[in-house]
Parts: structure tokens; C-alpha cells; sequence
């Protein structure tokens, strides 16, 4: 499936490290309107790589383009989705004031605000439940209440960071839902993933990480025995292979 070929993102050669530790060496790829999933094992340098390209971070080396821009003067059209493990789950506060948190965008009143809180959180399923405690929330409703977060205000480019991790199958066919809408608009996705299956088949290109880049591609170039081993070495010791592609059966992707 294709969105478009216009020019999302641009890296070339990013290079970046933590006081002299090495997280990422001379990575380049480029996608357009597309839906681009990175893996790799843990400590990778897939979360860092999502932080440059939110301009969160700037390489040591290399340069990175979003929309043509340096990624800091482009931060309102970008949605983003954490890792669950990085959500404060207990914080008291609404679900409908965790959504607009997403939306810094001085163009909306406070009237505009709420409409587009409320019309993300329908896109999600939870519009009912907008303004009960975040707390209150299963696991996988948390996580679709963070997704309508992104989306609220009208993104061009959506980034997650292991999406799915822990989430049940209902919440995980209300986020696909909600983001294949959005990129049959034209909207761009990266996402960090350790199992591509779920979205398999709307995955455009594939980053396989480690460090440097391991492959980049189309998913069932990317995805094979080969490249699988050289990116997570012995952590991987099952290959599954499902309708030509493959995925690693045993290995932490956090990173």
C-alpha cells in the first residue's frame, strides 16, 4: 500500500552518542508519505533514532530533514506516542485533559481544542468516557487514550514507540483503525515495533537496526533469516516467517 511519494523524512549519515557511548553510527534512509517500522534488539538505538527525528535530540554527525526543515521547526506536525512503560498511569487527571496535552497548537481556541479532543477519542472508541480519571483505565483503553493524544491535533507525521506492547487485541484494531484513516489521508507513520505482524500489511519500509543501519527496504527484502541474525545476533534462536515475512520470536526489543 502506498501513500504518496512526497518527502517526509531525510537522514543522512546521523551519527549520535551518549557521553562517548556509541548509539548511532552513519544511519541514513528517506521515506515519504509512508508507514516505516523500525527494529532491532535492545539498546539499538531505535528510541534515539525517534528523538532526532522529533528534533529531541541533534545528531553529532549528519543531518535530518522533516518536511524539508530541521525537525525542532516542525515539532506541530508531528503526533507522538511513547513507550507505556514511560506513561505516569496513576497521575491524577481526566482522560479528555490527557488529549489535549497533545494539542499546543495556538490556532485553536479552547472551544476547537475540546471539539478535536473528543472527535480523536470517538476515532478511538472512548468518546463516552472522556472525562472519567485517566487512572481508571485499562491498560489497553490508556493506550488508545495516548493515540487520540497524537492524533488530536491533525498530525502529518505520527511516531510510536512500541505501540502494542502489553495492549489487548481490541485496542490494538481500534489504533490500526484509527491510524490506516489516517494514512489513507496521507498522513506519514514510524513506529518502533518488536512484532510486525499486526500491521504487515500496511508496512511500506522497514528499518532494521543495530547501531548502524542493518537493512532498510521493503518489508519482505528487509525481513529475512540473513539480516534478522546480523541485527540481533544470538538473541534471536526462532525465525517465524509468516506469508514472506519474518519476524524474531525471542529477543528485547526496548532501546
Amino acid at each position: 500500500m502506498s501513500y504518496g511519494e512526497d518527502r517526509v523524512i531525510e537522514a543522512k549519515n546521523i551519527s549520535f552518542s551518549y557521553n562517548g557511548n556509541v548509539a548511532l553510527k552513519n544511519v541514513s534512509f528517506s521515506i515519504g508519505k509512508e508507514f516505516m517500522v523500525i527494529m532491532g534488539p535492545n539498546g539499538s538505538g531505535k528510541t534515539t533514532l525517534l528523538k532526532i527525528i522529533m528534533g529531541l535530540l541533534k545528531p553529532d554527525e549528519g543531518t535530518i530533514k522533516v518536511f524539508g526543515e530541521c525537525p525542532e521547526k516542525v515539532r506541530e506536525k508531528i503526533g507522538y506516542m511513547p513507550q507505556k512503560e514511560n506513561i505516569a498511569r496513576h497521575f491524577p487527571i481526566r482522560v479528555i485533559d490527557v488529549v489535549l496535552m497533545g494539542i499546543s497548537n495556538k490556532r485553536f481556541s479552547r472551544k476547537e481544542e475540546l471539539k478535536k479532543a473528543k472527535e480523536a477519542l470517538k476515532e478511538v472508541g472512548l468518546e463516552k468516557i472522556w472525562d472519567k480519571p485517566f487512572s481508571s483505565l485499562s491498560g489497553g483503553q490508556q493506550q488508545r487514550v495516548m493515540f487520540a493524544r497524537a492524533i488530536a491535533k491533525e498530525p502529518s507525521l505520527i511516531i510510536m514507540d512500541e505501540p502494542f506492547n502489553g495492549v489487548d487485541l481490541p485496542s490494538r484494531e481500534k489504533i490500526m483503525e484509527a491510524l490506516i484513516k489516517r494514512m489513507k489521508k496521507g498522513v506519514a507513520v514510524v513506529t518502533v515495533l518488536h512484532n510486525i505482524n499486526p500491521v504487515l500489511h500496511h508496512v511500506n519500509k522497514v528499518l532494521l537496526l543495530n547501531k548502524e543501519m542493518i537493512a532498510f527496504g521493503n518489508p519482505n527484502e528487509v525481513l529475512n533469516e540473513l539480516t534478522l541474525q546480523k541485527a540481533y545476533g544470538g538473541m534471536v534462536s526462532v525465525v517465524v516467517c509468516k506469508e514472506g515475512y519474518c519476524h524474531p520470536l525471542i529477543g528485547d526489543t526496548h532501546g
